[in-house]
């Protein structure tokens, strides 16, 4: 039998509190974690209950659930430990591993928006030990839905979970058809999720800045699911494509399913998008950041997981770089919304697709949840009932959004700028250089002094960095400009003075600069990107 590595603390071990309930968390993976991290403040405050973590040693994707539990800094004890106990509750939000085998009431929540899913296999075999357990049943050669099939439910024809929690009517209904047996334990709760985005749509600005966005920044929120339908499994170069397209004051985060940076690690996530990073992409790690950046997005462009139907829900204008119809349920919010909304042709330019990005969604809000802003208090009376124990007199936590996760990325690293003079106005059109050619015509290269790409560094006509000092020109035998973007100041090789920029970003200013060289006015006019701006020089 697999065993995992001891518990940081066993269960009673140096118990201080005398506590009359131990409740388990079953966490599969990340993106469980994800949707059961909602639900573990519904215990705060609460002296007679102790909460134990656990993951099932078959799950699909087991990495980065022990890093959860280290930060998250909880009593975790081996899949053995965990069957070997009484527990008075156990919470999961999969149907994969030995639930069975747990002394415990089961208490399954979904983990994505609602039941959606077509299952593409029976759930994944038992562990493996060294002789098959033959009271397990042969797997049904496919399974129509996931979590809502005999093959997901039931063992040696009995169920598995005490309770079901739906989001929706509509689940208990396929719920009823499928497995009629199940009818019993199925409860609607609402979306605890989505609950919480609803709740923090207020903090948009504090997303907005923590992401770097300004007023004047578009932000465009990428999301893929996992498999090979997927956005990034079907298309892996759209986010370089997407970057390649937009002028820099067009923002992107990427938000990739847990499984994809689990299933490949996180560091093959970051080298295959390095230059996109490069390029100012924004990475929201895996746990946390998501739904924070969707509240920010201007824009989301998805496939069929459950962030992009969240976008859906919430109104933003989406658009589709995938969408495995063989995949989905009919019916439900991803299929509503799968129906409704544009697809991206990637053999077309994708900026004037992006502004024609549906943004009427009918129908898919109330098919994401029945309850909206119940959820908390309906699955705190669920469970304290399955404890047997009266609700605690607290109010119920359920806590904004944190902006945990949001950062601003690098920014671009390497700009390709074309520029010419009109009407002395001069007119710059930069483009991120990591992920796209560098054009044979006039053109100038503005790096930043730390790229990792040497030929960049050397042959940059401007570098660019936050701790500018005039032996950085030694690295660049043609750079004519050396800018710090912490002082907003320029210096041109070989003099000793720099030239103060105010006004607008000094990256910009340093382009119109360059352009000018010696002859520059007092006032720099600037049209970049289209959009104009004015610069002030000063000694």
């Amino acid at each position: 039998m697999h065993h995992q590595p001891p518990s940081r603390l066993s269960i009673g071990r140096l118990s201080t509190v005398g506590y009359s309930r131990s409740v388990l968390f079953v966490v599969n993976t990340v993106a469980s974690a994800n949707r059961l991290l909602d639900i573990v403040p519904l215990f705060e405050m609460d002296f007679r209950v102790q909460l134990v973590f656990t993951t099932p040693p078959n799950s699909t994707v087991t990495d980065g659930v022990a890093e959860v539990f280290a930060a998250l800094d909880v009593v975790a004890i081996s899949w053995d430990e965990a069957v070997s106990r009484d527990f008075d509750l156990a919470i999961t939000a999969n149907h994969r591993g030995d639930l069975h085998e747990l002394r415990a009431p089961v208490v399954i929540v979904s983990h994505g928006v609602g039941y959606s899913k077509k299952a593409a296999q029976s759930p994944e075999p038992r562990a493996q030990s060294p002789e098959p357990r033959a009271q397990s049943p042969e797997p049904r050669a496919q399974s129509p839905e996931y979590g809502l099939s005999p093959d997901w439910l039931l063992h040696n024809g009995k169920l598995v979970a005490d309770t079901l929690v739906f989001s929706h009517e509509e689940q208990v209904a396929r719920l009823a058809a499928a497995v009629p047996e199940a009818l019993p334990a199925a409860a609607v709760a609402g979306d605890p999720c989505f609950d919480r985005i609803l709740a923090s749509t207020g903090r948009r600005p504090i997303y907005r800045a923590a992401l770097g966005c300004d007023d004047d920044t578009t932000l465009i929120v990428a999301s893929s699911t996992w498999r090979k339908g997927s956005a990034f499994g079907s298309w892996p170069t759209f986010l370089r494509q997407l970057l390649t397209e937009l002028p820099p004051y067009h923002r992107v985060a990427a938000v990739l399913h847990p499984h994809v940076w689990h299933g490949h690690s996180p560091h093959q996530v970051n080298s295959w998008l390095a230059d996109c990073v490069r390029a100012g992409l924004i990475l929201i790690p895996p746990l946390e950041g998501w739904r924070a950046a969707l509240i920010a997005a201007d824009i989301v462009v998805g496939d069929h997981g459950a962030v992009t139907c969240y976008a859906a829900a919430l109104d933003k204008p989406v658009v589709l770089a995938a969408f495995d119809e063989h995949e989905i349920v009919a019916g439900t919010a991803v299929s509503t919304m799968g129906t409704l909304a544009g697809r991206l042709d990637r053999d077309a330019p994708l900026l004037p697709q992006l502004a024609r990005a549906n943004t009427h969604w009918p129908g898919v809000r109330g098919l994401v949840s029945s309850r909206p802003g119940e959820a908390a208090s309906l699955l705190r009376s669920l469970f304290y009932q399955r404890l047997e124990l009266s609700e605690p007199d607290s109010g119920i936590v359920e806590p904004p959004l944190s902006a945990t996760g949001l950062h601003p990325g690098t920014g671009v690293q390497a700009f390709t700028v074309t520029a010419e003079i009109l009407d002395s106005i001069v007119h710059l059109t930069r483009r991120r250089t990591d992920v796209r050619p560098i054009p044979a015509g006039p053109s100038h290269l503005v790096v930043h002094a730390d790229h990792p790409i040497r030929e960049y560094r050397t042959n940059a006509d401007i570098l660019f960095t936050d701790h500018a000092g005039p032996a950085l020109f030694a690295q660049a035998p043609g750079c004519r400009l050396l800018v710090d973007t912490t002082t907003g100041t320029a210096t041109f090789r070989g003099r000793e003075r720099p030239i103060r920029l105010h006004g607008c970003d000094p990256l910009i200013a340093a382009s119109a600069l360059f352009t000018v060289l010696d002859d520059h006015p007092a006032e720099l006019r600037i049209i970049a990107d289209g959009r104009p701006y004015s610069c002030t020089l000063s000694s």
